[in-house]
């Protein structure tokens, strides 16, 4: 089947468009408005990778699974990004642009910020302790405190307890950016040569970087926000990809879980498997589009679990960290650590994330039927 997105005319309606006619078209290509179970779980697989990695670091036995977990919400979230931008409204490009920022800034950063203040009386207390890794004095933190705030931390990694932030700072880059990415194309007829150029050059960018680049880049925008651009074109593509692996699907989430298993078997023989086991980590993607694809979403006690724990990723990932790889608290408590942000994040986003967010997400939440 040869790929063929609609019409230039019909894209533009249908994502920029007035019309009722446009609307309801969308309606039907898009039958998920806001966040899916299906997302939500996979974001809480995500991070659960990330405490795998952070809790049990020490081991040296579960190097780059905590990569395959960040590149998978990323690519989660490009999802979510095209999918905010191609909604229908009766506004500007310019004054969407400005609404989708702005929406991205008060979800996000009320969290960022108040942790970021909430760990100084930490970081300055146990600054001293013994063990901890290098670069964790206060001033250190104290230097670094802007680069924080500005979302930059990928490129002047700091002191463990915000270093982490290096993929928040690589998300909203890409948000900052994501609307002349969306619009640059959106009235013309190229859009799958400017988006899939856009792609290849990421993607290239990301395959350069472990074979050729500096360790020290690896966090840099250019090389890691590849998994954002595949998950932006997929979503604009999700018609397409439908169609086509609907008749092969159960065997395409067979053959990638499989991959994914296997990788995380060669990790378990240590850290000079690293770059193959992340790698093989992105056949995750295939399984996690999929059943975004279907509505299906993993029922029972882990569904659920799944679920409330990728509705609360952001805040749980800001303070894994400091539970863990920090070495505020002894090694062998890491994994309990790892544990304990689960419940300190749940609190976190109750009062520094859900009052900021939208009312068809509330409704998400608390169970109540969305209204559109």
């Amino acid at each position: 089947m040869e790929m063929s997105p609609p019409p230039a005319d019909e894209f533009v309606a249908t994502t920029l468009g007035t019309p009722a006619v446009a609307r309801d078209a969308l309606a039907v290509r898009s039958r998920s408005l806001g966040n899916s179970a299906a997302l939500d779980q996979w974001r809480g697989l995500a991070l659960v990778l990330v405490l795998i990695s952070h809790g049990f670091y020490f081991t040296g036995r579960v190097h780059g699974v905590g990569r395959i977990g960040v590149n998978l919400f990323f690519f989660i979230s490009g999802i979510l990004v095209f999918r905010s931008l191609s909604k229908p409204a009766p506004t500007t490009p310019w004054e969407r642009s400005r609404q989708f920022l702005k929406r991205r800034l008060l979800r996000l950063y009320p969290a960022l910020a108040t942790y970021v203040l909430a760990i100084i009386p930490i970081v300055f207390l146990l600054q001293h302790r013994p063990g901890l890794p290098p670069e964790s004095d206060w001033s250190h933190f104290f230097a670094h405190m802007p680069f924080a705030f500005a979302y930059l931390m990928n490129y002047v990694l700091g002191p463990s307890s915000i270093g982490h932030l290096w993929s928040v700072s690589c998300e909203m880059q890409f948000y900052l950016l994501a609307p002349l990415i969306f619009f640059l194309a959106a009235y013309s007829r190229h859009r799958n040569l400017i988006w899939g150029a856009l792609l290849l050059i990421l993607m290239g960018a990301g395959l350069w970087q472990p074979l050729f680049g500096q360790e020290s880049s690896k966090y840099h925008f250019e090389f890691a926000v590849w998994p954002m651009m595949l998950g932006f074109f997929c979503e604009y593509h999700k018609t397409w990809i439908e169609g086509v692996s609907r008749r092969y699907a159960p065997i395409l989430v067979r053959i990638s879980l499989a991959l994914v298993a296997a990788s995380l078997v060669l990790m378990l023989f240590g850290g000079s498997l690293k770059k193959l086991v992340i790698a093989s980590g992105v056949f995750v993607f295939v399984p996690c589009f999929l059943s975004y694809l279907s509505g299906q979403s993993i029922p029972g006690i882990a569904g659920r679990g799944l679920g409330w724990i990728g509705e609360r990723t952001y805040s749980i990932y800001l303070w894994q960290q400091p539970l863990t790889l920090c070495g505020y608290l002894p090694t062998l408590l890491h994994p309990a650590g790892a544990v304990a942000a689960i419940f300190v994040g749940g609190l976190w986003f109750h009062f520094f994330e859900q009052p900021f967010l939208s009312s068809n997400r509330k409704q998400w939440l608390t169970g109540c039927p969305v209204v559109h």
